[in-house]
């Protein structure tokens, strides 16, 4: 595998930042990133789970799967036993594996909420989270060149990006972002603004709600108290939000 030729900030060990929800970790010079690591933080699941794949066009497979949060891949054990990341993820209408629900939009998202009106899905996430390149007389000079971790995997072979060797002190952050959804899976961000777009008949009413109580978009319990009172609108309305 092609060392990467990429000079990083530098920061030792696990950092907790409670204020922003927030885990960063360092992979030093030579390092593997699954070695430093562990691997309940890049995999969700300990092991492979039995897993069903709904597909757009109607077809159905049932792999053994697991979620990789490190390159945002979803797993699959082939026949012969390789370990290989799905592909043709434009065409997964959902993914359901030990009582999780994934969506595909442009990433994975797994489904914490739904009550039919609105979903609410979260990914955990690691990113790039600064860059620091040595310039002149070894002077350390900032850069943000990638922000996605993903941008290490080598595609589908996801055993060749565990041997990814880094030559290069990389930051990373492990955050949790949330997503909204409409009845049809129209995914957004979780934000004031994309719910308003999502449910725009209501937009006033989320307003005053919104103004009662101090909504924090990060935090998983004050989006599920939103959810709830949209959740309320339609039932008091007698109409699809």
């Amino acid at each position: 595998m092609k060392v990467l030729l990429l000079l990083f900030l530098i920061l030792i060990g696990y950092t907790e930042i409670s204020a922003q929800d927030s885990t960063y970790v360092t992979v030093k010079t030579g390092e593997k990133i699954e070695d430093v690591l562990k691997p309940s933080d890049i995999y969700f699941y300990p092991q492979f789970v039995y897993s069903k794949i709904l597909f757009k066009d109607g077809k159905v497979a049932d792999p053994y799967m697991n979620y990789n949060r490190l390159y945002d891949q979803m797993l699959f054990i082939t026949e012969k036993g390789d370990t290989l990341a799905l592909t043709e993820v434009k065409n997964i209408e959902y993914i359901v594996n030990d009582w999780n629900i994934f969506f595909y939009n442009e990433e994975y998202l797994r489904l914490i909420a739904d009550d039919t009106v609105i979903k609410l899905a979260e990914k955990k996430v690691w990113e790039v989270a600064d860059v620091r390149k040595m310039g002149t007389f070894n002077t350390p000079t900032n850069t943000v060149a990638i922000t996605s971790v993903g941008y290490f995997s080598n595609g589908q072979d996801a055993a060749k990006s565990k041997e990814l060797i880094m030559n290069a002190e990389t930051l990373l952050r492990k955050e949790t972002q949330y997503f909204f959804a409409d009845r049809y899976n129209h995914f957004v961000r979780a934000s004031k603004k994309k719910l308003f777009d999502l449910f725009p008949k209501d937009e006033q009413r989320i307003e005053n709600y919104l103004n009662e109580h101090k909504v924090n978009f990060d935090k998983k319990d004050d989006l599920e108290k939103l959810c709830q009172f949209i959740l309320q609108l339609n039932r008091s309305s007698k109409r699809p939000v």
